[in-house]
């Protein structure tokens, strides 16, 4: 009989491509936002980053739109996870140039995090890499024929336009620099436990207080 292997505190990572968004409409939007918003400097070096946007804010009913469908694709996770129901709470813009790219970071104060990558023209944009994090890395032999989602150090994905991935926020995870002449534009965001009866209800039989 065959031994049974049970997989404990796996990495997930979520991908899709979403080919029913109007990415033509999204880059012209935030070029739009990019001529008022001055942006901020977080895991970025080089290259824009916007303001921090609130799920409440006002947008354009296209944004809200894409938003929604961003928000299916959590539903997916949380549901496939087990985890309770998750809602994007924030979200941000991001072009990167010729050279910029992004430090090795996580996302605080959120559940699921993803990246849904609006404009990539070609395949030297930049790929995302996320970082194992044990000790793994001093126990496996250092030379190894070919690795696994067992044996690797990290998981490393290249952008495509219309592609989506979506990742526990505590892995840590960085962008490779672009190597192209032309912009590598993408949407990142943020989960938060969604204020639904079925959560509230959890959120009593484990003894935390309810504050809306």
């Amino acid at each position: 009989m065959p031994m049974k292997a049970d997989l404990w505190f796996p990495t997930v990572i979520w991908n899709d491509t979403l080919k029913q968004i109007n990415n033509s409409e999204l880059k012209e939007f935030v070029y739009k936002v990019k001529e008022t918003d001055k942006g901020r400097e977080v895991s970025n070096y080089g290259g824009w980053q916007s303001s921090l946007y609130d799920i409440t804010s006002t947008r354009p009913i296209a944004i809200e739109r894409f938003i929604q469908e961003l928000q299916r694709s959590v539903n997916e996770c949380t549901k496939m996870a087990g985890l309770p129901d998750l809602q994007i709470c924030d979200y941000w813009w991001n072009v990167n140039n010729k050279g910029d790219y992004n430090h090795p970071h996580t996302h605080r104060d959120s559940v699921l995090s993803g990246v849904y990558y609006i404009d990539i023209p070609d395949e030297k944009m930049g790929d995302i890499h996320f970082e194992r994090e044990d000790d793994a890395e001093f126990f496996l032999p250092r030379f190894m024929p070919k690795r696994n989602h067992i044996t690797a150090q990290r998981a490393s994905y290249k952008p495509i336009s219309g592609g989506i991935l979506i990742f526990p926020s505590w892995v840590k995870h960085c962008v490779d620099g672009n190597q192209s002449d032309q912009a590598r534009i993408s949407m990142s965001f943020n989960t938060a436990i969604a204020n639904t009866p079925a959560n509230d209800e959890l959120a009593k039989l484990n003894g935390f207080p309810i504050d809306r």
